[in-house]
Order: structure tokens, then sequence, then C-alpha cells
């Protein structure tokens, strides 16, 4: 190790320290020299570089530089992946955890001075991260649902800000129960939604915060019929919930949007294409009624419908829900793993994809039953949104829209955080925990 690599390794042990010590501004300093003295001996991929990157980006995130602090975790996620993936797993993980972290503060920092627009990019990008490596079930994420929930709301979009709401309940509800306060906090909080929508009654108020606790009880058991492989069950308690849902709130509402894609898991395992399909619709047909075509959700639920037709050889298909996922996920997201993830989906369906017209005869068939258990969705003939290949360049273009509701007033808003995000915007962010 020559003299410049020593004295970097001198200052990243300083810099690191008053990390540690909470003196951020001095150890920016010392991490900073580091970094230079390590990158102009060893190089930009070296191992000792990838160190300072990270402490760097935690220094950063914690004085609220949060677009800094960013830049340098994926720094450190790029260096680690091209020198051993498997390797350096865990540093890896750590610095995306810290990333999806370092967005959750940005998010809140936005959001308490009122720019919700921006604040909801950093909390979708955020989830997006923390469903990925932890799970759908982890208090972290259940973290960003409800912040998420609460912009949402205050951004008068109710609809939407239920659905994350009773996320997050139900990850709560998962793993405090049903009389925890943090459980009650959220209750208390969709009610408030509810009030201010305007749209029901006190009494409808009470009931249905004692029917999403229970519609969630049984969500939860249907998850863990799930992992155990007893599918027919899992699809007694989703249905149980659903009617549960709408009961208080209607056909097609925005909480039932999970219900629908776990039956569609659920009914998937059991073999039974066209009526997973019939619940995918639902939880589309939600989304669209709810986000617009171009929202991050979308992508999501288009991604997974098409590695469940990939699986069964459905290519052509498939194809095209990978193409209109990548559209959006490049849009909304950028530079992101999930962008990633779907450019390289898109060429493997491409490849498998041939001549094949079974592919649409399902999904037609899929439209038509659709339609008989939900008459109240009227217009289009467009099938499963397969109709046409315009929908990867729209989304390219940033065009999307998201229908904002307040009251019975309904009207259609370019929404900001639907805008496409350059690269440079894209760095992600680091460590401790925001909690609001």
């Amino acid at each position: 190790m020559g003299s410049d690599a020593e004295e970097g390794s001198k200052h990243f042990n300083i810099g690191d320290n008053l990390r540690h010590k909470t003196f951020y501004e001095d150890s920016i300093d010392e991490l900073s020299r580091a970094l230079h003295l390590l990158e102009g001996e060893l190089g930009p991929e070296d191992l000792a570089v990838a160190k300072a990157h990270y402490s760097l980006g935690l220094s950063f995130r914690a004085t609220k530089n949060y677009k800094q602090g960013m830049q340098h975790l994926i720094k450190a996620a790029d260096i680690y992946e091209n020198l051993d993936k498997s390797k350096y797993e865990a540093q890896i993980k750590s610095c995306k955890i810290n990333l999806a972290r370092t967005h959750h503060s940005y998010g809140v920092d936005l959001q308490r001075s009122g720019d919700y627009d921006s604040s909801l990019v950093e909390h979708r990008k955020a989830v997006a991260i923390r469903e990925a490596i932890l799970g759908r079930s982890h208090l972290e994420t259940a973290r960003s649902y409800y912040v998420m929930g609460c912009a949402l709301s205050d951004r008068g979009d109710f609809d939407e800000a239920l659905g994350d709401l009773r996320r997050a309940l139900r990850i709560r509800l998962l793993v405090f129960g049903k009389d925890h306060l943090d459980t009650l906090e959220v209750v208390d909080n969709i009610a408030t939604v509810l009030y201010a929508k305007g749209k029901m009654s006190a009494e409808g108020i009470a009931e249905y915060k004692s029917t999403v606790l229970s519609s969630l009880e049984l969500e939860n058991e249907g998850d863990a019929c799930l992992l155990k492989e007893d599918y027919k069950s899992a699809l007694i308690f989703y249905r149980k919930g659903l009617k549960l849902e709408e009961k208080c709130l209607g056909d097609l509402h925005p909480t039932t949007c999970d219900l629908y894609l776990r039956m569609a898991d659920a009914l998937t395992e059991l073999g039974d294409l066209e009526a997973s399909l019939i619940e995918y619709k639902s939880a589309i047909t939600i989304n669209e009624r709810m986000l617009g075509k171009f929202h991050v959700n979308m992508a999501n639920i288009y991604s997974k419908l098409a590695g469940m037709l990939m699986d069964r050889g459905e290519y052509d298909a498939a194809l095209s829900f990978y193409c209109k996922a990548y559209g959006i996920f490049d849009a909304t997201l950028g530079l992101h793993d999930d962008t990633k993830q779907a450019l390289l989906d898109v060429k493997l369906a491409a490849e498998k994809s041939k001549e094949n017209c079974k592919s649409s005869d399902i999904l037609w068939k899929v439209e038509k039953e659709f339609k008989k258990r939900h008459p109240s969705v009227s217009g289009g003939t467009e099938t499963l949104g397969l109709n046409g290949d315009d929908n990867e360049d729209e989304a390219d273009d940033g065009d999307a829209k998201k229908k904002k509701k307040k009251g019975v007033v309904k009207k259609k808003k370019k929404k900001k955080d639907d805008q496409p995000t350059t690269n440079k915007e894209n760095k992600i962010n680091v460590e401790e925990f925001d909690v609001i």
C-alpha cells in the first residue's frame, strides 16, 4: 500500500469514528480527504473506496444533505457489486437499506414543508427498495406506507391514502396485534381520512374501523395459508375479507386492490390462469381509476402479471406487460433496480416470444368475465390494458396523469411526482430511522 493509501486510511478511520460520535461535519471533511487519497492511489473501484463512499453517505444523510448522501451510497453499492456480488451481499444490502432510509427521511422533510408531490416521489422510491429487500410485511415497509398515506391525505387524495394506510395497518396488525398503540394510531388515521372525504356517516366510519381490522385479519390468515401451500383455504380467507371491504366501501375500492392480487396469486398456484387474470384485471382497473395508467403501482402489477404469464409459456402477452412495466419504472424511478430488472425481463421475454394466438384468446375471455362480475365498470374494449403498443412511449414521455379527488369533485391533474427522473436526481440516500 502506497503512502497516499496509508494516509487515506488514517483519514478514513478518523472520519468514521467522528461519524459514530455524531460529529458529522468534521466526519465529512476527513472522509472526503480519505476518498480523494484512496481513489488516487487504489483506483475508483477498490474495496477501501467503497467503504469511504458508504461512510460519507451516512454522514451526508445525517446532515440532511440527502442528494449527496444518495450519490455516495449508490456508488458504494455499485463498487461492491462489481467486486463480488455474492461475497459482499451483506454490504450491498446495507447500502440499499440505508438508501431507502435516506429517501424516507428526505420525503418526510419535503412532506413537512408542504411539498407533497416531491415527498411522494421519495417515499415511493423508499418503499420499492424496502419491499424488494425486507419484504411486504416488515415494519420499515409499514413506515413507508404510513407516511405515504399521510402525505396523500394532506394532498386530498383520500382513496389512495386509504389504500396505503390499510397496507401499513396490515403489517402493524401482524407484528403488534390489534390492541397495540401503533396499530390503533393507523386505525384512527383511517377514520380521519374517511371523515375528511366526507362521504360516510359517523356510524359508518365507526363500523369501518372494526371492519378493516377484521378484513386484514382474514387477509393475514390467507397469507399464512398461502405460505403453507393451502391455496384453496387462502382463497376462502381472501374472499371473506373482500366481502367485508365491499360491504362498507363498495365494488372495486382501492382498499381491495391487495386482496385481488393475493387471490390472483392463489389462483395462479392452483393452475387456473383465466380466473387469476380476472383478479389481476380487477387490481389494474382499481389502479387505473385512482392513479392513472402510468403510476409505479401499475408497473408493479404489470411486472408480476408478466412473470406469471412467462411461467406458463404465454410469452407474447408477457412481453407486452414487461414493456409496460419498464416504461413506467423508467419514467417514475429512473435508474433504479426495478428499472434495470424490467429491462432484463423485456429482453428475456422477447427472446422467448413466438407466434401464439392463445394468449389473446385467454385475455379476451378474461375481459368478458370481468365485465359480468363488475357491471359498473364502463367504457373501452381494451383487454387487460393490452391494446396497442403506445404505453411504453407514453410512459417514457412522463405524461403521467392521476385523478385528484376532493369530495365529489374530480379533475385530472398532471403529477409532478410522475415525471421522468434524471440520472442525477436518481442517486440514493442513507442511515438511521426518521419516524413521524
